[in-house]
């Protein structure tokens, strides 16, 4: 298991990777595998589902090149749970993953539970990450030690903590950070999630121990992690929004490079187009080359930006010979967060019409907080041009590729997944749904049974609520044996639901009270057991704090100054670059 290690100094050299390029594997031969999970990307957000405004020729060429999966559906209506139920194939209530981990809780992602990444390994892929993690924070519950063998990227939200950001050229303003306002904006943040029932029963006592703030929680850092080397390392904190994706682009395109002639897993949960904190203008950010380019404001910006990351991706794989042996699939992890305005996405046509008020996006289980944009690509082997309608799920993800990789799920437990490559590879438009009901939890505070289950065309609700920030008052809970029922198909923005007095409703619901009765007789809910704190997380106090820092002498901020305008350290600037992996280009750290 790798250990939690702030480094300042040289570790272990990386070994020299070969240049010698072995012949391509044939496609299906353990093809490679890259996930690109876009954080609360709304479904009407994507130029290939129609916003007028967008840019993303790059996603929205290989959408059309490869199959476009129109009902597609997260795991969960916000962060954390949506990343467990891909990473594991499972509910996120069946594993006790609450919605939302914040940046100084003691838990996270259960150590007995099989990741995606996991099962490559036992399949003998290279595997890293790029990006949001949100499976908490602790040595034991970040990727290196949950079968990821790189990683680099920020463990959580963007807005649990601030950053700071260079300015670009013509920028009048340098981007500081405020400290203890950032700490009351963080608890108000805590208390929406809390309000929707969506934190762990201790997240209020870890982010506060004892009155005591983690200052940890406050500032945003940037990490690094090698597993063979059990190192990670803080490389900045607070990180630097503007050169952010120049950082996150050299490490995927320099990863794939070399590592072109064996198969690999490359999962990329996008930092972008999540809302920051609000020292960030607008809530939002991207660099220099992004930066006030687009119709779409600054949402816009940030999009365009994670639509160029991708695009030197597929070049990186078409340069490298391997296109023809690499499976992309690309999704939201939930819905767009609507009472951020504009700097929060869009849920397009899922607006929930019937709800009665228009918070209908993440946190919320009518189609805009779980119904994602979604595609497969796979140049040769999916066909192009192609689309599917039926019912996909965040958590097939671990099932297909398990299947692809050749190897076997585990047997001693339950998979609420399902192998989904049989839509995939469908050349004929008859492949149908292995979900006979695909049930939703989350969106209604104090409830543990699910909120809604697709079933074939229909949609059925056993309680409804607002989305986040939208308030508990206005959730609507209805008789088990006589649910609000919508037929998607005709009526994805569910605004007339089936008349309950007519014979067509009363033979829906009868089909789908089996499944319901199953599902909550059968289901059993998880919960989470902190690990035991570890020597690095005991305080001076005798108190144990377990937010990623820096360096605790200097309250966390170590590459504080450069938003005020001031000298860079450079001693600290080679301390990092010497950690980088060889496969990355250290200027990319230069300031």
């Amino acid at each position: 298991m790798a250990f939690f290690r702030v480094v300042f100094a040289l570790a272990l050299p990386f070994l020299v990777a070969s240049t010698t390029r072995e012949p391509p594997r044939k496609a299906t031969d353990k093809p490679n595998f890259i996930m690109l999970f876009v954080d609360d990307l709304g479904y009407g957000d994507t130029g290939f589902n129609g916003h007028p405004t967008t840019v993303t020729p790059n996603i929205d060429k290989i959408a059309w090149g490869g199959k476009i999966l129109t009902s597609w559906y997260s795991g969960c209506p916000v962060c954390s749970g949506s990343r467990a139920a891909l990473m594991t194939g499972r509910q996120f209530n069946r594993i006790g993953v609450p919605g939302v981990f914040g940046p100084g809780v003691d838990v996270g992602l259960p150590l007995n539970e099989t990741t995606v990444a996991d099962q490559m390994k036992k399949a003998g892929y290279t595997t890293a990450i790029m990006g949001k993690w949100h499976l908490g924070q602790r040595a034991m519950f970040l990727p290196a030690s949950r079968g990821f063998d790189y990683y680099l990227g920020i463990p959580y939200s963007d807005d649990m903590g601030e950053a700071r950001a260079t300015p670009c050229s013509g920028d009048d303003v340098h981007i500081s950070v405020h400290g203890e306002k950032k700490r009351v904006q963080i608890a108000d943040n805590t208390a929406l999630y809390a309000d929707m029932g969506y934190l762990h029963e201790s997240e209020m006592k870890q982010f506060v121990q004892g009155g005591k703030s983690d200052p940890g929680t406050s500032l945003l850092p940037l990490v690094y992690q090698n597993a063979a080397n059990k190192t990670t390392t803080v490389l900045e904190q607070p990180l630097d929004f503007t050169h952010l994706a120049e950082k996150y682009n050299d490490y995927v395109t320099g990863f794939i490079r070399e590592h072109a002639s064996v198969p690999f897993f490359l999962y990329m949960p996008f930092s972008h187009v999540h809302t920051t904190a609000g020292n960030q203008p607008e809530e939002q950010y991207a660099g220099c080359r992004f930066k006030n380019t687009t119709r779409r404001g600054p949402f816009g910006d940030a999009l365009a930006e994670a639509d160029w990351i991708v695009g030197n991706v597929i070049t990186e794989l078409e340069t490298a010979g391997i296109d023809k042996n690499t499976l992309v699939l690309f999704t939201g992890d939930n819905g767009p967060w609507m009472v951020k305005g504009l700097s929060g996405g869009s849920e397009g046509l899922l607006v929930g019409r019937y709800a009665g008020y228009w918070n209908t996006g993440k946190g919320s289980t009518w189609e805009g907080g779980m119904h994602e944009a979604a595609f497969a690509y796979w140049p040769g082997t999916i066909m192009p041009m192609s689309r599917s309608s039926e019912v996909v799920s965040s958590m097939d993800v671990f099932p297909t590729l398990s299947t692809l990789a050749g190897v076997a799920l585990p047997t001693d437990r339950v998979y609420d997944g399902r192998d989904m490559s049989h839509i995939l590879l469908d050349t004929t438009g008859t492949a149908k749904s292995a979900h006979d009901a695909l049930f939703m939890y989350g969106g209604c505070t104090t409830s543990s049974g699910p909120s809604a289950v697709r079933f074939g065309q229909y949609k059925a609700y056993w309680c409804t609520g607002p989305g986040l920030g939208g308030g508990k008052d206005l959730t609507v809970r209805y008789n088990t044996s006589s649910p609000l029922v919508f037929d998607i198909w005709q009526d994805p923005s569910e605004g007339i639901p089936l008349d309950n007095h007519t014979a067509l409703y009363a033979s829906v619901v009868a089909a789908i009270m089996p499944h319901y009765t199953r599902e909550v007789t059968t289901f059993t809910h998880g919960s989470l057991v902190a690990p035991p704190n570890l020597p690095s997380e005991r305080q001076p106090d005798g108190s144990y704090l377990y937010a990623i820092c820096c360096d605790r002498a200097k309250e966390c901020d170590c590459d504080g100054k450069p938003s005020l305008g001031d000298a860079v350290d450079p001693t600290r600037v080679a301390s990092v670059k010497a950690e980088l992996p060889w496969f990355m280009d250290a200027s990319v750290f230069d300031l």
